[in-house]
């Protein structure tokens, strides 16, 4: 059968297709509450920029919290801080103690930083000492009013060493709710530092990737990471066994990559880019898709598919995957019944974290390959 030249659509620029995990749910086991550690301490602004300057708080993090507020509601903080009014607590992972990390007031701390260290901020549109202050910088102020901002107290909440990696996830999640939430692989970017981020981004970068989805990945909140990282972590651990959340499932194989050698480390890496290869080979531009019908639309890519048809093509000989090239047309045209199919809709499309739902839509794309093979 003739390869299908369906032209893509505006939406498949847009990126990753938005999912239903339905892992609200993040703690799937019992722990001891005795081992969930925050302490609260009282500190000054001026101590929270003494660590800022020492490089022991990240305000720069390599995920998308982009400094967004504008001049005049940082400005306003700053006045807040002159007429002392209250500040809202910052909340800190402190599990490192040489490299905090900002659960919620990285707007607030950069403001300060701003202001303060970097004295690039000219105060505007205050409320209450604009007569006086709009136009000035940190340095144009006087004295009194700098010891001011130096001597501002606030209420640091800190998440000590020790408590639980799926309680401190919880707790990125939970409190991070003001600004530009993060999404699941930023925490878990923050959250496990290591060889496993560069080896995703490394991945996620590859041309291989980068043409089986088309180039339409130009999401900045780390999908395409993640999307690497769903592929390693049912490749390492297989649908049969899984039978947690998504979420536990996927912080859990970031440890794994964490501890892993070079040479593991490498030989994940090929049979990723092969598994994009034969992806892209056999589905050209509907890879990872939902399709309904040869003529029609192709959505954005679909984590649940990515992971499915990655693994399951990954597996196969190279005379495998060389049958399915020749048998393309066969290939979409399966996928097309089975995307009629609601069980197998619903299986990538609402509840995907689920384990029956994530055991059929790989039992589904296994069954199709084979079938193809026949």
């Amino acid at each position: 059968m003739a390869e299908d030249t369906t032209e893509l659509t505006d939406e498949m620029d847009r990126g990753v297709e938005p999912e239903d995990e339905d892992s609200d749910e993040l703690i799937a086991s019992p722990f001891s509450p005795g081992s969930i550690r925050i302490s609260t301490s009282v500190l000054s602004i001026g101590q929270l920029l003494g660590r800022i300057k020492a490089g022991e708080i990240d305000l720069a993090p390599d995920f998308q919290r982009e400094f967004v507020w504008k001049d005049g509601v940082q400005s306003r903080l700053i006045e807040s801080m002159l007429i002392r009014f209250p500040l809202p607590a910052f909340y800190m992972d402190a599990t490192d103690d040489d490299k905090w990390l900002v659960i919620d007031g990285l707007q607030r701390l950069s403001t300060a930083k701003r202001f303060v260290l970097e004295n690039n901020l000219r105060l505007r549109d205050l409320e209450y000492l604009g007569d006086e202050l709009n136009g000035k910088t940190h340095k144009e102020l006087p004295r009194s009013l700098q010891r001011r901002i130096d001597e501002t107290q606030v209420t640091v909440y800190k998440i000590e060493k020790g408590t639980p990696s799926e309680v401190r996830y919880n707790l990125f999640k939970r409190i991070n709710t003001g600004g530009l939430p993060l999404s699941p692989q930023e925490i878990r970017h923050a959250l496990y530092p290591g060889q496993a981020n560069r080896f995703l981004a490394e991945l996620a970068d590859s041309k291989e990737f980068k043409k089986a989805t088309n180039y339409s990945i130009r999401d900045r909140r780390m999908a395409d990471r993640e999307m690497t990282l769903r592929f390693l972590a049912f490749s390492i651990t297989p649908y049969t066994e899984y039978k947690t959340n998504l979420v536990i499932f996927l912080n859990e194989h970031m440890l794994k990559l964490n501890k892993m050698s070079s040479d593991e480390l490498e030989q994940w890496k090929t049979r990723f880019l092969r598994a994009m290869t034969a992806a892209y080979d056999i589905c050209d531009k509907w890879a990872f898709r939902k399709v309904f019908s040869k003529s029609g639309q192709f959505s954005r890519v679909s984590k649940p598919l990515f992971e499915a048809w990655s693994v399951n093509l990954e597996k196969l000989t190279d005379a495998q995957i060389g049958s399915l090239m020749k048998r393309r047309g066969q290939v979409q045209d399966e996928f097309i019944a089975i995307m009629r199919k609601r069980y197998f809709y619903n299986a990538i499309s609402v509840g995907t974290g689920s384990p029956t739902r994530v055991k059929t839509r790989f039992e589904y794309i296994e069954n199709l390959i084979r079938k193809v093979l026949t």
